[in-house]
């Protein structure tokens, strides 16, 4: 009877938090829709250059012929996205660009005849992914700046009630060579907590287990660790220049060796391709990569290995903090990223920053302590509920 009762009690809590976050979205939506005003984007912005097209539209690099301020316009075909959709991506964008780790938004929304259109700021060097040097990855202190930045922005996502659906180095925005500073981008697949899908959401190399496994009549309720297990993939790749494997799966070679060795507590050896990362590193990887999500720990965990050797090659990684991101770094190896089917041709990159951050521990919030999880059950078809746009990936 009391283990019913302190159920019910969690169950109560958090329906409570869930029903702050659907308050919190429905009074974004609601500003932002008194916001949308029709423009002439020809009389308002000087165009410079097209910086990326996608699925639903393209990206635009323009200077506002008012303030002289350079800015990436996000431009969606109306026939492809819905008013609803967009605008509740543009919201928490924009609510979220508070954070330094989290792309900022200019707060203009704009509407023409066929398109819809958001600003935000421009980062001078694109996207990480264009940084990782195939079969190498990024220099040691840069893979740890780069952590400390996104944990502390997933944390704080994760604190808000939203989980981002999408974490991976191409939405993740660089602003300076040493990556002293990098942002979280692209909200558009973003979820409230315990919202439930019945379908695969996001990019597939980097989907946790539970996700890859949505099929036919199976559903599953969003929750922050589903960002954690992207997070750690993309680590992986940070540190390594390669994927740990294709797909989460157990017709996944590598993945099946990977969670055969992280069920057994008591053996040592990792399968081979894990022999890169320094041997104190594999039970951070077998934290953020928990098969089982209540057994993931929070993406703060990594603080806790802050002061260790990342990199098993501590010659190669000095000479790569030494030379630094040469040209070659944006060369794509056949065999390793640049077959990476959810490449995106471009993220928002100009040439203009004005703002750098310099990161520390003390600005990630939060503890060295797993995260357990019992989400609240939401249906996804509830708008208030809902962020971003459907993405099936077969």
């Amino acid at each position: 009877m009391r283990a019913k009762t302190l159920f019910s009690f969690i169950q109560i809590k958090m329906a409570s938090a869930a029903h702050e976050v659907e308050i919190l979205l429905n009074g974004l939506f609601s500003s932002s829709s008194q916001r949308l005003r029709q423009i002439d984007l020809e009389k308002k912005f000087h165009f410079i250059k097209e910086l990326g097209v996608g699925a639903y539209g393209s990206v635009l690099l323009v200077k506002d012929k008012e303030s002289n301020q350079r800015m990436a316009l996000k431009i969606m075909q109306k026939r492809k996205i819905s008013e609803k959709k967009f605008l509740m991506e543009f919201s928490v964008s924009s609510y979220l660009s508070s954070h330094p780790n989290i792309i900022r938004s200019f707060g203009m929304v704009f509407q023409t005849q066929d398109h819809f259109i958001f600003a935000q700021e421009v980062a001078p060097l694109g996207d990480l992914f264009f940084l990782i040097t195939p079969h190498v990855g990024l220099p040691e202190v840069k893979v740890k700046r780069c952590a400390m930045q996104i944990s502390s922005a997933l944390e704080f996502i994760s604190e808000i009630g939203l989980v981002h659906m999408d974490v991976k180095p191409e939405n993740i925005l660089v602003f300076d060579q040493e990556c002293h500073c990098v942002k979280i981008t692209d909200f558009g697949l973003a979820r409230a907590k315990g919202t439930v899908i019945r379908f695969q959401v996001g990019s597939t190399s980097y989907m946790a287990p539970e996700v890859c496994e949505l099929t036919g009549e199976k559903k599953l309720a969003v929750d922050s660790t589903l960002d954690v297990w992207g997070f750690g993939v993309l680590l992986y790749l940070l540190i390594t220049g390669e994927f740990p494997w294709k797909v989460a799966m157990s017709k996944d070679k590598a993945f099946r060796r990977f969670v055969a060795w992280q069920s057994n507590t008591h053996c040592n050896d990792p399968p081979a391709s894990w022999n890169k990362l320094s041997t104190c590193l594999w039970r951070m990887f077998r934290c953020l990569l928990a098969a089982d999500y209540s057994e993931r720990s929070k993406s703060t965990k990594i603080l806790c290995y802050m002061g260790r050797c990342w990199k098993r090659d501590s010659t190669l990684t000095g000479q790569n903090q030494i030379t630094g991101i040469t040209s070659t770094s944006y060369a794509r190896d056949k065999d390793s990223l640049s077959n990476h089917p959810h490449r995106k041709e471009s993220n928002l990159t100009s040439m203009s920053c004005h703002f750098v951050a310099q990161s520390s521990a003390s600005q990630l919030p939060g503890q060295c302590q797993d995260n357990a999880v019992c989400p609240l059950i939401l249906m996804d078809d509830q708008i208030s509920m809902f962020v971003g746009a459907e993405v099936e990936i077969t």
